[in-house]
């Protein structure tokens, strides 16, 4: 993950974590650079809110759904390193992406050219289609939640409301 409007805090723990940056923020979560202590490496820590694991079968979903993601091997879905759960707060982990998302790329540089456009949405049907090949949908697909290195490679993120199509209870 790589931060759209970064704060550095002051480092807190939360389990074997220790976050130190917020580096996102959505209505649902919050994404902190964190370092794991027991690893000795930094990582991006999606937590999500307090009030979402309280809500009807949202944790089975969650859980359910990060698990599927975790086992997909696509190289443009962010790896899911880590998933649980730490004081009542539902987590993920993923590595922490050098580069910015296509929207903060248009909005600063413009519309891309044609070529370098396909190249962009070829890794995202790429992404998709692997995940579609898992049973996800991902129902959040944006220019937000496409992750592009320096060097044009793009990562999915973000499939906090994608959809378990293999899940017999929906």
């Amino acid at each position: 993950m790589s931060g759209r409007g970064t704060r550095r805090l002051e480092a807190s723990e939360f389990g074997r974590y220790r976050l130190f940056e917020l580096i996102g923020q959505g209505g649902m979560s919050e994404v902190y650079k964190a370092h794991v202590t027991v690893m000795g490496r930094d990582v991006a820590i999606k937590i999500l809110a307090a009030d979402r694991g309280r809500e009807a079968g949202f944790r089975e979903r969650f859980s359910r759904e990060a698990l599927i993601c975790a086992r997909l091997t696509e190289p443009h879905i962010i790896p899911i390193h880590d998933t649980g759960e730490i004081d009542g707060r539902l987590y993920l982990v993923m590595p922490i992406i050098n580069g910015v998302d296509v929207d903060t790329s248009l909005r600063r540089d413009g519309p891309m050219a044609p070529a370098r456009a396909v190249r962009v949405v070829e890794q995202i049907a790429a992404a998709l289609d692997a995940a579609h090949a898992g049973g996800l949908v991902h129902r959040d697909v944006k220019p937000s939640n496409a992750l592009m290195t320096d060097r044009d490679f793009v990562y999915l993120i973000d499939f906090g409301v994608a959809y378990d199509g293999s899940a017999s209870d929906r």
